[in-house]
C-alpha cells in the first residue's frame, strides 16, 4: 500500500479531529454521571462545553447547566395522574413508598453567572409540556428540560432529522433507568432505556430495549479486544481456522494503517528508492499494554442521531447525524457522522466510519467500515475490513480485506480474502474460498488490484494473484491452488483439463478497459478523507517493474523450443495453467508496448516541463534530452 507525497501530519488531521471528537462526548457522558453518582448536594453547577455547533445562536464555548433534584410541587406534577402521569418504578420503592431513584432535573442557566439564581426556578410547566407518561427506575434518571431561549432547538436546521428535532420531550415510555436525558432530547413511545445519555436533539423513538450492560462491556472487551472509548476491536483476517492475523483497528483506521500492520505496506522505513518516510501507521493505535479501560458503561447518542425503531440496541455510540433505524439488533458499535445501520440488520462488534451503511436485512458481526462503503441488502459478513467506497450485496464475505472500490453485487462467496488494493469486482455465483481439501479452513488467497471474478468461477486455496493485477478470471473457470505473476491476464478454461493463460490480453486486446476504469475510479472515489492513498494511477513505476519482470520471464521460458507451455516448470509465473506459443509472443508485445508507452509519456512530460522554463529556451533536442536524462537519471520514469 502506497501514498501520494502529501504530509502525514495533514492528510490524518480528521482522522485525529475524529479521535478527540469522539472521545471529547464521551467525556461530557462521564463527566455528568460523575456530577450524579458523587455528588451528595441536592442542587450542583457544572459547566460544559457546547457541543451543537449547528446551532447558530450559539456565542459562548461554554454553557453552565443546573442538575438538581425537583422540589415538591415538581415532583407532585410529575407524579399527577392530570398532568405529567409519570410513575417510580415499583421495584425502585421500598416498603413505606420512599423513593430510592435519584430523580434530577437538568436545565441550561441563561448565562454562567446565573446559575445559582435559577437552581430555585420552578420547572413545574416545562415539565407538564415535555414529559409525560412514563416511569423512571434504577439507581437515577436526569430528566432534562429545555427552556426558551438560547437553548432552544433550532428549527431552521436543514438535517434530515430535522422532523425528529422538532418531537423535544419525553413521552409513553415503558421504563427509563441509570440514564441522562439532556435538554432538548426526544425519547418517545419505548418500553425500555437503560444505561443510555441522550444529548441535546438525539432522539430514541418506537425502540424495545435500548440498554448497556457491565456483563456485555466486560465480554466485548476481553474477548474481541472492542472499547468504547478508544473505539478499537480485533477483526481475525485470512484463514477461519488455524493462523488467521488478528488485527486491532479502530473506528479511525485506514488501508494504509491495516497494511502496516499486517506487514505488507511498501512505506516501511527502509531506503528503497532513497526516500526514506515512514507514513504508518498513519493513525496510532492504543498500546493495549499501557491502555486503562473507561469506566463508562453507558450507550452515548451525540446531536442529531437517533435509534429508531429498533427492538433491541447494547454498547452503542452514534456521533452526530449517525442513526440506527429498523434494526432487528445492534450491540457494540461506533457509528461515525452519517453513517447508519437500518432495515432489519443484525450487528455486532462494527465500527461504521462517515457515510458507511448497513441495509436491508443484511447479518454483520466484526467488521470495519471505512468511508462511504455500503454492505447490503441480504449480505452476511464476518471479520471483515471494508475500504472506502467499496459494495457488498447479496452474498457472504467472511475474514477478509476488500480493498477500495471493490464491488460485489451479487450472490457471491469471499472467505479469507486478503485484497487490499480493492478496485475488482466479484460476478454472480463465484466462489472465492472452496476448502477443496476437506479439512479445516486453515487457507486464504492474496488478490491483485483489478481483479474481476467472472460468473460461477471456483477458486481453491491457497492463491496468490498478488503479481497479476487487473486479471479476469472468466465465467465458470476452477483455479486450483497456484500463484500467478502475468499481469493484465485472461484465464479461460482450457483443452486436457489445465486452464488456458492469456498474458497481457487486456493491454493487448482491450486498452479501452483501462483507459475507462480510470475515469470510472476517479468519479466513483467518493471518499474524500482517503482520497490521498486511494487515488493512484492504474499504470505506474510499481506496475511497470511487474510487466518488466513478467516480460522478462516470456522472453525466456524454461522450456525452448514448445507449441505450449505447462505449468511453472515451463515459464515462471504461469502457475497452474497453460500458454500457446501465440499466446507467448502476445505477451512479450503487449508488455513491452505498455512499457515503452509509459517512458515515452513520462519522457515527453518532462520534456514540456523543461521547455516551459524560460532559462532553458534556445536548447536543441539532444540538448533538452541530455539535461533531463542527466537530471532524472536515478529516478523512475
Amino acid at each position: 500500500m502506497t501514498t501520494t507525497t502529501n504530509s502525514p501530519s495533514s492528510v490524518i488531521v480528521p482522522f485525529l479531529q475524529s479521535r478527540e471528537t469522539r472521545q471529547s462526548y464521551l467525556d461530557r457522558s462521564q463527566s455528568l454521571l460523575s456530577s450524579v453518582t458523587s455528588a451528595s448536594a441536592a442542587s450542583t453547577i457544572v459547566t460544559l462545553p457546547n457541543i451543537d455547533y449547528s446551532n447558530n445562536n450559539e456565542r459562548r464555548p461554554t454553557s453552565t447547566y443546573i442538575i438538581r433534584a425537583p422540589s415538591t410541587k415538581e415532583l407532585d406534577v410529575l407524579f399527577d395522574p392530570q398532568k405529567c402521569n409519570c410513575r417510580l418504578s415499583p421495584t425502585t420503592t421500598s416498603g413505606n413508598n420512599n423513593m430510592t431513584t435519584q430523580i434530577k432535573l437538568m436545565y441550561r442557566a441563561a448565562g454562567n453567572g446565573e446559575a445559582i439564581t435559577m437552581s430555585s426556578w420552578d420547572m413545574s410547566s416545562s415539565l407538564v409540556q415535555q414529559v409525560r407518561n412514563c416511569t423512571f427506575g434504577g439507581e437515577f434518571v436526569i430528566i432534562g428540560v429545555l427552556l426558551d431561549g438560547p437553548d432552544a432547538v433550532n428549527n431552521n436546521t436543514t438535517n434530515n432529522n430535522s422532523s425528529i428535532d422538532k418531537l423535544v420531550g419525553i413521552t409513553n415510555n415503558s421504563l427509563i433507568s441509570n440514564s441522562i436525558l439532556e435538554p432538548g432530547c426526544s425519547i418517545h413511545n419505548n418500553t425500555s432505556i437503560t444505561s443510555t445519555h441522550i444529548m441535546k436533539t438525539a432522539a430514541i423513538i418506537g425502540c424495545g430495549s435500548v440498554t448497556c450492560t457491565e456483563e456485555h462491556v466486560t465480554k466485548s472487551s476481553s474477548k474481541f479486544g472492542f472499547d468504547l472509548y478508544y473505539g478499537c476491536m480485533d477483526v481475525e483476517v485470512g484463514p477461519e481456522a488455524g493462523g488467521g492475523r488478528v488485527l486491532n483497528v479502530n473506528v479511525e483506521s485506514t488501508l494504509v494503517d491495516v497494511c502496516h500492520e499486517l506487514n505488507i505496506d511498501s512505506n516501511n522505513g527502509s531506503e528503497g528508492d532513497g526516500v526514506a518516510v515512514k507514513y504508518a501507521p498513519l493513525v496510532p493505535q492504543v498500546d493495549k499494554k499501557s491502555k486503562t479501560s473507561s469506566s463508562l458503561v453507558m450507550n452515548v447518542l451525540c446531536p442529531h442521531s437517533s435509534i429508531l425503531h429498533t427492538p433491541q440496541t447494547n454498547h452503542v455510540h452514534l456521533l452526530p447525524h449517525s442513526s440506527i433505524d429498523s434494526a432487528t439488533s445492534v450491540s457494540s458499535a461506533i457509528l461515525l457522522p452519517h453513517s447508519t445501520i437500518k432495515n432489519g440488520c443484525t450487528v455486532s462488534h462494527a465500527l461504521l466510519q462517515w457515510n458507511a451503511t448497513l441495509t436491508s436485512q443484511s447479518d454483520a458481526h466484526h467488521i470495519l467500515m471505512m468511508e462511504r462503503s455500503e454492505v447490503g441488502p441480504h449480505s452476511f459478513t464476518a471479520n471483515t475490513i471494508y475500504g472506502p467506497d467499496s459494495h457488498v450485496s447479496g452474498g457472504e464475505v467472511h475474514c477478509t480485506i476488500f480493498g477500495p472500490n471493490a464491488n460485489s453485487h451479487h450472490q457471491s462467496l469471499l472467505i479469507g480474502i486478503l485484497w487490499p488494493l480493492g478496485r475488482g469486482n466479484v460476478g454472480y455465483g463465484s466462489n472465492v474460498g472452496s476448502n477443496h481439501t476437506g479439512r479445516i479452513p486453515d487457507q486464504e488467497t492474496s488478490v491483485g488490484e483489478g481483479t474481476f471474478w467472472g460468473l460461477g468461477c471456483v477458486i481453491k486455496f491457497p492463491v496468490d494473484l498478488t503479481s497479476a493485477p487487473y486479471s479476469i478470471i472468466a465465467a465458470g473457470v476452477q483455479l486450483p491452488p497456484q500463484r500467478i505473476a502475468l499481469p493484465f491476464s485472461l484465464i479461460t478454461d482450457g483443452p486436457g483439463g489445465m486452464n488456458q493463460l492469456t498474458p497481457g490480453w487486456l493491454l493487448h486486446y482491450s486498452p479501452y478497459t483501462i483507459a475507462r476504469s480510470e475515469v470510472k475510479f476517479a468519479n466513483r472515489r467518493t471518499a474524500k478523507r482517503h482520497d490521498f492513498y486511494t487515488g493512484w494511477k492504474i499504470l505506474r513505476p510499481g506496475v511497470m517493474d511487474m510487466l518488466l519482470n513478467a516480460r522478462e520471464a516470456l522472453l525466456f521460458p524454461k522450456v525452448e523450443k514448445a507449441k505450449v507451455f505447462r505449468g511453472d516448470k515451463a515459464i515462471g509465473g504461469l502457475g497452474a495453467n497453460q500458454l500457446t506459443e501465440k499466446g507467448r509472443q502476445i505477451g512479450i508485445r503487449a508488455y513491452t508496448d505498455a512499457v515503452q508507452r509509459y517512458a515515452l509519456r513520462g519522457l515527453l512530460q518532462r520534456l514540456v516541463t523543461l521547455c516551459s522554463n524560460n532559462s532553458q529556451k534556445g536548447l536543441t533536442l539532444v540538448e533538452a534530452l541530455l539535461t533531463v536524462v542527466t537530471a532524472q537519471r536515478n529516478q523512475p520514469l
